[in-house]
């Protein structure tokens, strides 16, 4: 319950965050495709301005996560809700927490993907000339398949960064077909956080993956949890 409690909060407070960006660059005017979004006021347009603040709030929300675990308490407090969820995976068999898990990360898989083609669908139906301050014109499918595979290819140079932009391109280029080619900095900003998006969607698939040692890891720390509670 903790846990739900957590990501509701971080997700309320990159929302906030995102529409206080969004309503700020409308207000001095910096963003173009914002501008003509506002100005169109159709639905489409809406939607496509909503699915931009959607990711927009998804990705400062994983931030906020990610600095609380860099900068973490230095003496952690052990409450009675991690007590509680100690026991629970103690009693648990290890099929029904594997279960659990996983299932609850492909959800997550799932449900990026799902904002994928939202945004890509959005973007399609958006008006002329912001599809044009983007990336020009795109079909719902074609859009689509470009951001996820910018994400991906993208957060792969993000994890392969070491190997340099000339050992990178046969990698990168393996999974885009044709790079997408901003016409302007809103689209380079746009760029940037479908890319940053398909790192975190990567990073939900390997956790997926990588299920059985994260379920290693709980029980180990569950175990620790459950002897300082029985000690003290």
């Amino acid at each position: 319950m903790l846990e739900i409690v957590k990501i509701i909060r971080r997700t309320i407070e990159g929302s906030l965050l995102a529409m206080a960006i969004i309503a700020v660059a409308a207000f001095l005017g910096t963003s173009e495709t914002i501008n003509i979004l506002l100005a169109e006021r159709s639905i489409p347009s809406i939607l496509f301005l909503l699915m931009i603040a959607i990711v927009l709030a998804d990705i400062i929300a994983k931030i906020i996560t990610i600095l609380n675990t860099t900068f973490p308490d230095l003496v952690p407090d052990v409450n009675e809700a991690d007590r509680k969820k100690a026991r629970l995976i103690g009693r648990l068999r290890p099929g029904q927490t594997m279960a659990l898990m996983s299932g609850a990360y492909t959800a997550r898989v799932f449900l990026f993907i799902a904002i994928f083609a939202a945004l890509g669908a959005s973007y399609a139906a958006a008006p002329q000339a912001a599809q044009e301050n983007l990336f020009g014109d795109f079909t719902a499918i074609e859009a689509i398949e470009a951001f996820i595979r910018q994400g991906v290819a993208g957060s792969i140079g993000y994890f392969l960064f070491f190997l340099g932009p000339d050992n990178l391109k046969p990698i990168t280029g393996a999974i885009m077909t044709e790079d997408l080619v901003s016409a302007s900095t809103d689209g380079d900003v746009f760029l940037a956080g479908v890319r940053l998006y398909g790192f975190a969607f990567v990073l939900a698939v390997l956790r997926t993956l990588f299920t059985p040692v994260t379920y290693l890891r709980a029980r180990l720390r569950s175990r620790k949890i459950s002897d300082e509670a029985a000690a003290a």
